[in-house]
């Protein structure tokens, strides 16, 4: 978005200048790659919530930009839920996310939801986390895992309900 608004800036021969504090202030929304520092389990951790949506090309810009933070001895965690409405198409994109996530720094993958358990089956051995089955039991059973300093990514479209795991991690009592 934004390089479509400097694009269009730019051919309506707009001031740049005029905008530019725009782009100094500008951080990441919620449910879209928002990195937030989080205290909660007794312990100090990274919530990249990238939990708005899920789609082929959203998982892989989420996987890379996951890449670009340095681990610095900590350990990153990807919760991913299925991707859905890709029809027939569906466990092809599926298995092509375990292809991203075993070519990444991501040390364990947690999948939730039936399509997801093929990126699962996919993984390398070392990368396989959990298959969960319940979000609580997600959010209850992370906890044990996490340590200070680590990362958790949470990705998958709306309908696997993940952004209330992101809810709850940051501080919503009503979610889940």
């Amino acid at each position: 978005n934004i390089m479509c608004s400097i694009a269009v800036i730019h051919e309506l021969g707009l001031d740049f200048n005029k905008i530019n504090n725009f782009f100094k202030n500008y951080s990441n929304l919620g449910g879209r790659g928002k990195i937030h520092k989080v205290r909660k389990f007794k312990k100090n951790f990274f919530l990249v919530d990238e939990s708005y949506n899920a789609n082929p090309l959203s998982v892989k810009s989420a996987i890379e930009n996951f890449k670009n933070i340095r681990k610095k001895g900590k350990r990153k965690y990807f919760l991913f839920g299925d991707m859905l409405e890709l029809g027939k198409k569906s466990i092809f994109y599926h298995k092509q996310v375990s292809n991203l996530i075993n070519k990444s720094d991501i040390d364990k993958t947690f999948v939730f939801g039936k399509n997801s358990v093929k990126t699962f089956d996919s993984l390398k051995q070392n990368k396989k986390g959990l298959i969960i089955k319940n979000l609580q039991n997600f959010y209850t059973s992370i906890p044990k895992i996490l340590k200070n300093g680590d990362y958790l990514m949470i990705k998958g479209s709306n309908a696997t309900k993940l952004h209330e795991v992101s809810k709850k991690i940051l501080g919503d009592k009503n979610a889940l």
